[in-house]
């Protein structure tokens, strides 16, 4: 049997049980299972799952009541209020947490995180039409947690619960929406007031300083797209935040940035003249061909 996912298998597992209940052979519950969830299944598995032999749902590594605290659990919920997405795939019953952006180094953290939080390898993958990458983990626990909108009441208790945590929050939620500009101002865009307030309320807890949310795009606004050559309308008002320029050094040592380019380019302008001992190691960084080899499966 091709190998299905947890939350799939807790699912079919659940609807075993309850057909059987209703006294159903093991044939007819082959057959309904297959019609309802376009999967078939074998008599011994079946087997297996009456008999409680297997039982998926004790395979979840993590649940809402033991699920702890860590700097890889905020990185994910920075990037969730960020670029990243959760979502129910309700076919096949994944309970999807994904990210898809630009840099491999912001992927392979994200990636890293998933699989230090889930217990679990998530799927990374590239889009050929935009090239951006994807990464998509796997976990109803976690999806349970940060399915949008938001509660930031309810995960104030992992992001704050330490300076690592918070900074590392901080990090994602810059490396999705935050950016750099030439001169080295340092702005991050949201449409949600209520979470770049949080945002503002928690940088303003590690002395830096920040002023905002301001009005940056107002909904209904054209956007032309140089790289795509598309016009498009923003859906809904677009906020930011400034980080004010005494503050950007501490910015850089205490959150910076996952994503090199971003983090080259803030670095120079806080050194303009002189070599950045971070600029060295940066340079000194496995090529982004090697990082993805034989771990990048190119989505269609």
């Amino acid at each position: 049997m091709k190998y299905r996912p947890l939350e799939l298998r807790m699912k079919l597992y659940d609807e075993v049980h309850r057909l059987r209940k209703l006294g159903l052979s093991y044939s007819q519950i082959i057959k309904m299972v297959q019609e309802k969830y376009s999967e078939k299944l074998s008599r011994s598995h079946i087997s297996y799952w009456l008999r409680v032999l297997h039982n998926p749902h004790g395979r979840e590594s993590i649940t809402l009541d033991n699920i702890k605290p860590s700097k890889e659990l905020a990185f994910i919920i920075g990037d969730v209020a960020g670029d990243g997405y959760t979502r129910i795939r309700k076919k096949r019953y994944y309970y999807i947490i994904g990210l898809k952006c630009k840099d491999v180094e912001h992927a392979m953290e994200f990636a890293r995180c998933l699989e230090v939080v889930t217990g679990s390898r998530p799927w990374i993958g590239k889009d050929r039409r935009n090239g951006l990458y994807i990464v998509e983990g796997h976990s109803k626990t976690l999806y349970e947690l940060l399915k949008k909108p938001l509660d930031i009441e309810r995960l104030r208790y992992y992001i704050e619960y330490s300076v690592e945590t918070i900074t590392a929050f901080l990090r994602a939620f810059f490396d999705s929406e935050g950016c750099v500009s030439k001169n080295g101002y340092i702005l991050v865009f949201n449409t949600d007031l209520r979470t770049l307030n949080y945002v503002k309320e928690l940088l303003l807890r590690l002395d830096i300083e920040v002023t905002g949310p301001y009005l940056g795009t107002k909904k209904g606004t054209s956007i032309y797209d140089k790289k795509i050559g598309k016009t498009y309308y923003a859906k809904k008002d677009v906020y930011y935040l400034y980080i004010r320029a005494n503050s950007r050094r501490r910015f850089a040592e205490l959150i910076g940035f996952t994503i090199r380019r971003k983090m080259e380019r803030l670095m120079k302008a806080l050194n303009p003249h002189h070599s950045s001992p971070l600029l060295s190691i940066l340079k000194c960084l496995t090529p982004r061909s090697e990082i993805v080899s034989g771990y990048i499966a190119a989505s269609p």
